[in-house]
């Protein structure tokens, strides 16, 4: 007695294989649309952290008088 042949994944077709080339497509625009986010919220973090100091320091200590003087 013979055993069944194994089954096999079709092959896909042409329709299957733009839509995956569309998909990996939108995927890398997400990917890049998420990192620029993260960079301007990093910088937007920068700059809040920053404000901060600055405003716990007060503004003569930070800028004394004279300070642009050589």
């Amino acid at each position: 007695m013979q055993s069944a042949a194994k089954p096999r994944i079709p092959e896909p077709t042409a329709t299957q294989l733009a839509e995956q080339k569309e998909h990996e497509a939108y995927l890398r625009g997400c990917t890049l649309l998420e990192s620029r986010s993260m960079v301007r919220g990093l910088i937007l973090l920068a700059l809040v952290v920053l404000l901060a100091g600055f405003l716990r320091a007060g503004f003569p200590r930070v800028f004394p008088h004279g300070w642009w003087r050589p």
